[in-house]
């Protein structure tokens, strides 16, 4: 049995090939993350897939559970369980040792986890 790559290429005019070189070296790709042709295809394949409707892309957070003094979500895009400690007055992720990263934001946006937690 013949394995399928997990890379393909897709052939484009050079015109086009031109102008994401030109837009890579931009501060707006900069910003975005995006470095080299592949990303910026990867982007416009997905971008054009998820308003034809066949491509649903997987949520940034997931909540799991909430205990006596943490939170616990995954997060899709590290591929692993990030938990948000709640202790007195003070909040911190594991993950990122931070009192404000996207963990935490998450964390304090679901309703289960103010209300389990009495956060005001």
């Amino acid at each position: 049995m013949v394995e399928k790559s997990k890379w393909n290429k897709v052939n484009i005019p050079q015109e086009m090939l031109d102008l994401v070189d030109k837009y890579l070296n931009t501060d707006i790709a900069k910003q975005k993350g995006l470095k080299s042709r592949s990303d910026v295809a990867i982007l416009a394949f997905r971008q054009f897939l998820e308003r034809e409707g066949i491509y649903a892309p997987k949520p940034l957070m997931k909540y799991l559970n909430t205990y006596e003094d943490h939170v616990k979500i995954w997060d899709n895009r590290l591929g692993r369980v990030a938990s948000i400690y709640f202790k007195e007055d003070k909040v911190l992720c594991d993950v990122c040792k931070s009192d404000e990263c996207i963990h935490v934001g998450f964390a304090l946006s679901i309703p289960e986890v103010v209300k389990a937690l009495k956060i005001t």
